[in-house]
Formats: C-alpha cells, sequence, structure tokens
C-alpha cells in the first residue's frame, strides 16, 4: 500500500516537474536533461532518488516489478494456504472415521450399562420384596411361636403326669377283668 503511494506521489510530482519544465526551458534544452536524468538515475529508482527525476517509462518499471513481488508472494501465500487446505482435508479422511467409530463404540457401551443398571435396579427391587416378606414371615411365625411356647408354658405338666397314671393303672384294671371272664 505504501509503495503504491510511492508511486503515485511520483508520478504526480513528475507531472508538475515537467509542466514547469517546459514553461521554462527551451525544447531542446528539455532534451537534454531527460538523456542526463535517465543516464544518471540509481539502479533501484523509486527507493534511491527523488521522484520528479524520473521518465514515466521509470516508474511504470518499477511499478511491474512491484506487481510482479506482489504477485509472487501471493503467489507463496495461496500456495500455503493450499497445502494447509490438504492438511486439513487429509486429516479430516484419517481422523473423522476413526472418531465416528469411537463414538459409535462409546454410545453402545453406554447403552449397555444403561440397561445393566435396569435390570440391577429389578433385581434390587425384588431382592426388597423378598426381604420384606421375610420380615412379614418372621413376624408372624414369632408371634405365633410366642403363643405356642406361652400355651406349653402353661401346661401343667405334674398334672398330666399324674393323670397319664391314674389312665394307665385304670387301663390295668380293665384288662384283668376283661382277661379275667374271658378265661
Amino acid at each position: 500500500m505504501e509503495d503504491e503511494n510511492k508511486i503515485a506521489e511520483a508520478a504526480e510530482e513528475k507531472e508538475v516537474v515537467e509542466t514547469k519544465e517546459e514553461k521554462k526551458a527551451e525544447p531542446e534544452k528539455s532534451k537534454a536533461a531527460e538523456k542526463a536524468s535517465v543516464s544518471e538515475t540509481p539502479a533501484n529508482k523509486i527507493k534511491g532518488g527523488k521522484y520528479g527525476d524520473y521518465t514515466e517509462h521509470d516508474l511504470l518499471t518499477e511499478m511491474v516489478k512491484l506487481q510482479k513481488k506482489t504477485a509472487k508472494r501471493t503467489g507463496v501465500v495461496a500456495v500455503a494456504m493450499v497445502v494447509i487446505a490438504l492438511v486439513f482435508v487429509v486429516s479430516a479422511v484419517f481422523i473423522v472415521p476413526q472418531v465416528l467409530s469411537t463414538l459409535t463404540a462409546a454410545e453402545t457401551a453406554l447403552n449397555e450399562a444403561t440397561t445393566l443398571i435396569g435390570e440391577v435396579n429389578d433385581s434390587l427391587d425384588g431382592m426388597n420384596k423378598m426381604i420384606d416378606n421375610v420380615d412379614t414371615v418372621l413376624s408372624d411365625n414369632t408371634e405365633a411361636m410366642s403363643e405356642a411356647i406361652t400355651k406349653i408354658s402353661n401346661i401343667d405338666i405334674d398334672g398330666l403326669n399324674q393323670s397319664i397314671e391314674e389312665l394307665n393303672s385304670a387301663v390295668k384294671a380293665l384288662n384283668k377283668s376283661v382277661s379275667g371272664s374271658i378265661l
């Protein structure tokens, strides 16, 4: 951008200088001055000298050189951009399928884990119900067992033994009387 501004300024200054010279100088002197300025110009005309000393041809030549440099730089940038784009494309071609397969495997694993967790929850619910049932059975049986133990403890063992002995002696007496009458 700066170089283009310099070139434009140089062209304007050259025009101003040429109009002044035409008014002041005679045609023969201006031709001699142009030949002298062309031969005295430095190799890098735009950077090394005054803009008014250059001919239109010199300025155009410098503009062409500047445009060639700019075109080379633009070409290098374009090639770099193409290389970067190719790197991205190659990366996408090799990396994206692997990422997709990894994500698919992760999704499958998560689905299996979710199913397994559901089954574990169902099993835990079943176990909780079973424990509740066992608790209910134990509570019911504990009450029945307590009642049975209470009833058994209330039985008069000594009175029962005495009754059994009396029944036994009565049966013996019956046995004697029945056996004596049969014979």
